[in-house]
């Protein structure tokens, strides 16, 4: 649900505008254990996703544009917002790239039990080369250190039982004066950190543009100390598995 770049170096212009359509399949380990038991039948290992984002140029090299982002077969959407400064562009003619750097964020809508927050922060490098008057590719790679900012609202774990009518459900024990506590919450815990290095390459026609981007998230490496009932704390470490997103992009450029 994190925004992405799905753009190079260079910047629109002061008065350039563009809006974009990007499609996104997302890898999962969907044999992972966490997966099994909360899915109905088999999890699936992708998560198709699209983003929509529109840009504006300003002056001096600056972009700034808002956006976002639906997983499919889900009500969950997420809000963008994006910023980015091209510190160095304009010399297509010399074997010298573009340089930008970039922040983007969002916010998920429609997953009342989840509350998550992404700010991402990164650079790129791209160079354009035309062909023609009208067409040009550009190939760009960067790097963004992705931020997530985590938490739950009251969690029922047991679903498929009303407490009100039926009564609390048994410990496993079998003693009869301990009941599993039906709901609960994930205890807060810090900032999840995950690396996003990406490449792709743009191609523009006129006013057309498609671009093709893959990005590769190495496993999580994040760990934090929470807090449990009593005052003890317990490590838990992010277990995420490598993650790849491939993206197509079709937009329009004015």
């Amino acid at each position: 649900m994190a925004p992405r770049p799905v753009d190079p170096a260079d910047s629109l212009g002061l008065s350039g505008f563009a809006v974009s359509a990007d499609v996104t399949i997302n890898t999962l380990s969907g044999d992972a254990e966490y997966w099994r038991d909360t899915t109905r039948g088999s999890p699936n290992n992708v998560a198709p996703s699209l983003q929509v984002m529109g840009r504006k140029g300003l002056w001096p090299g600056i972009e700034v544009g808002a956006g976002a982002t639906h997983l499919f077969d889900s009500r969950m959407w997420a809000i963008a917002g994006y910023g980015k400064v091209s510190i160095h562009e304009g010399f297509h003619h010399l074997p010298i790239p573009s340089i930008a750097l970039r922040g983007m964020f969002s916010r998920l809508l429609g997953a009342k039990d989840l509350d998550l927050t992404t700010i991402s922060v990164g650079a790129s490098l791209s160079h354009v080369f035309g062909i023609g008057s009208t067409f040009n590719i550009t190939p760009y790679a960067g790097y963004d250190a992705l931020l997530v900012f985590a938490s739950t609202g009251i969690l029922d774990a047991t679903p498929g039982r009303d407490e009100f009518l039926e009564g609390s459900q048994p410990c496993g024990n079998g003693d009869p004066d301990c009941a599993l506590q039906s709901e609960f919450v994930f205890r807060q815990q810090d900032v999840i950190v995950r690396h996003r290095p990406y490449l792709g390459v743009r191609f523009i026609f006129s006013v057309l543009r498609i671009g093709i981007e893959a990005m590769f998230v190495p496993p999580g490496a994040s760990s934090s100390d929470v807090a449990l009932l009593g005052g003890s704390t317990e490590t838990v470490s992010d277990g995420s598995g490598f993650q790849q997103q491939y993206t197509v992009s079709f937009g329009l450029d004015f």
